[in-house]
């Protein structure tokens, strides 16, 4: 492990385990090769189950036919896999920005950021797209929200813009791993465990024994390896020195202003300032192109609820059915109007579909 300097990727290389280190952009290519080209979509021929699905059973919209500023919101913790909207997965904010990469109508990209961070390989995912779509010619800028730290940073370091709030919590450029074992609280309880094992690892993640030296050393030269990938990874972005950076990193956590004094972000503003540098950079006039959000397509049954919405006798049939005001107390309707207004505040752009229950009433 430490002859391999902590990169598990490397290691499972040189001992044959794989047979070779791709992303998966890579690995979309290798496939295009090897298979049959789509053109249309520049990748490889390919269906699936649910992708079609969904595509069937969609209501195409007038299409704007002006060039576009795709706005992707990556909003929560950064985890792996597809996720839904209120999280960022590795695998569905990366497809949201394939998308807006691949699209030709789409000039420009603004990935609006508000997340405390989250795992290292999801945002190597998300920042690998951010870098793509900057290599298909097509501008980034980051606009920061209210929190864009640890790997709510990594994402974003790579923009050709950084907009953030003055009072944005950003920075936070650092890697942590946490094991924890509770031997002494379980010999307290009377719990004992055995076992055997072939080899000086085995079972020495089990929590009911201490940690092994020699696992700690693993996990250190994973973090290691994980804290010089990021900080040499924003040096590169920002046209720095891995020292510089780490003289700013640690983990220390930074204002808006702060991390522009520190060369973190470069300007200090929101959306529509980050919006309107996005369309200057894409060479796009003032009035003269649209905004769009990407957003992950919505499953069988929020189309269905969605359009549930826009039939006048099924809402005939949810107002005959549903509590009215003259049967509830004016306690309880206080607090539905509460609710309903609630919901009303989800209603504004970019659009989500939301089934609230008023089971309470």
């Amino acid at each position: 492990m430490q002859a391999a300097g902590g990169d598990l990727g490397q290691l499972a290389l040189d001992e044959k385990l794989v047979d070779g280190l791709k992303t998966h952009y890579e690995l979309e290519q290798m496939l295009v090769e090897r298979g049959a080209l789509d053109e249309d979509e520049h990748t490889f021929r390919q269906i699936e189950l649910r992708g079609y699905l969904t595509q069937m059973g969609l209501h195409q919209l007038p299409m704007d036919s002006r060039p576009q500023v795709a706005v992707v919101v990556a909003q929560g913790e950064i985890t792996d896999g597809d996720q839904p909207p209120g999280t960022v997965g590795g695998e569905s904010t990366s497809f949201l920005l394939r998308q807006a990469r691949e699209d030709e109508n789409v000039k420009a990209v603004l990935l609006r950021v508000d997340s405390p961070g989250g795992g290292v390989f999801p945002s190597e995912q998300i920042r690998r797209e951010v870098e793509l779509i900057q290599a298909a010619g097509k501008p980034v800028v980051v606009s920061m929200g209210n929190v864009a730290a640890s790997g709510g940073y990594w994402i974003s370091m790579n923009a050709d813009k950084i907009y953030a709030d003055e009072s944005t919590i950003t920075g936070s450029i650092g890697i942590f791993g946490l094991w924890m074992t509770a031997p002494r609280v379980l010999d307290k309880l009377g719990i004992n465990t055995d076992g055997v094992g072939t080899t000086p690892l085995a079972g020495a993640f089990d929590p009911t024994r201490p940690l092994d030296p020699n696992v700690g050393i693993v996990i250190q030269s994973v973090i290691n390896k994980g804290y010089a990938d990021f900080i040499g990874k924003v040096a590169e972005a920002r046209e720095s020195t891995p020292e510089q950076i780490d003289v700013h990193a640690r983990g220390r956590v930074w204002s808006g202003a702060q991390a522009k004094e520190r060369g973190l972000v470069d300007e200090l503003g929101g959306l529509q300032a980050a919006l309107a540098e996005a369309a200057k950079l894409a060479k796009l006039e003032e009035g003269k192109y649209g905004v769009s959000y990407v957003e992950k397509p919505l499953s069988p049954f929020e189309k269905f609820v969605v359009d549930m919405g826009g039939q006048a006798r099924l809402q005939g049939l949810v107002r005959l059915l549903a509590p009215t005001p003259l049967l509830l107390d004016r306690e309880t309707l206080a607090r539905v109007e509460g609710e309903l207004r609630w919901l009303e505040s989800k209603g504004r752009t970019p659009y989500r579909a939301v089934a609230h229950c008023l089971c309470a009433y």
